[in-house]
């Protein structure tokens, strides 16, 4: 079954409020009908809700969990075959998450929830467009699109996302990504994707070179803050992928030695 796709109008946010938010109502299609613009296409949405059933039902995988995102990305970004340009529409994702998919943004992200306070839970729901942060499905699919490599077929099927799960099951390093402007240049977002995951960090605090190395998370803090600052006074499109990937290098092994980014 297809489902027609819409673009949510900002004229309805004001009824995503404290209740929708805590989980306590619902906003359907009809409920919201004179905001919904048509954006002409129908997408098959049901391997979405296919993997999203398994997540759920993976004993290894708690609510609330950065792995969450991980599983779900090859999914998501495969089925919902959009150009940059269409995926830049927010109220296409406050559509999918307020009408199609609120069950799931419920299951990621209802810890964030504070009656008192509900930014931090709105936005799950009604970020997106510029903000590759916030939003719980944007962030999924941009963190796909920017970090998945293209297999020789060219075919969907035939994507590596390997990198993609990397990223997103390391939720540091997710926001620390998406959170910056180089994030939209995937050489820059590619060499922070290899060289400052999990496996990478681990490795050389095996080898045994640094004495005494902050956490993962506290390097990938201070890499991606230096590189941040590092960005502003080189032109990135200009840079070789070698120079990109020596850089990261050089910053993150500075960061472990302690000797940068701890001011």
């Amino acid at each position: 079954m297809t489902t027609e796709l819409y673009h949510l109008q900002s004229a309805a946010h004001p009824m995503v409020d404290n209740r929708f938010l805590a989980g306590e109502r619902d906003l359907t299609e009809d409920d919201l009908r004179p905001y919904l613009q048509p954006l002409g296409r129908s997408m098959d949405l049901s391997p979405v809700d296919e993997r999203i059933d398994e997540i759920r039902a993976d004993d290894d995988i708690e609510a609330q969990d950065s792995l969450i995102d991980a599983e779900l990305a090859p999914t998501l970004h495969r089925t919902l075959d959009l150009t940059r340009n269409e995926a830049a529409d927010a109220g296409l994702w406050h559509y999918l998450c307020v009408v199609r998919f609120p069950e799931f943004v419920h299951y990621r992200w209802d810890h964030v929830f504070d009656p008192e306070s509900p930014d931090n839970m709105e936005e799950k729901f009604l970020k997106a467009g510029t903000d590759a942060y916030s939003n719980a499905l944007h962030r999924i699919w941009w963190g796909a699109e920017l970090t998945y490599e293209e297999g020789e077929s060219g075919e969907i099927e035939d994507r590596d996302y390997s990198r993609t799960k990397r990223v997103l099951g390391f939720q540091e390093l997710a926001n620390d990504i998406l959170d910056h402007d180089f994030s939209r240049y995937v050489p820059v977002t590619h060499a922070c994707g290899d060289l400052l995951c999990h496996g990478a960090l681990n490795e050389l605090k095996e080898e045994g070179a640094y004495v005494d190395p902050p956490s993962n998370s506290d390097i990938v803090s201070r890499t991606t803050t230096l590189l941040r600052e590092e960005l502003t006074v080189r032109r990135v499109e200009m840079m070789e992928e070698g120079d990109i990937v020596e850089t990261v290098e050089d910053l993150r092994d500075d960061v472990m030695r302690q000797e940068a980014g701890w001011s």
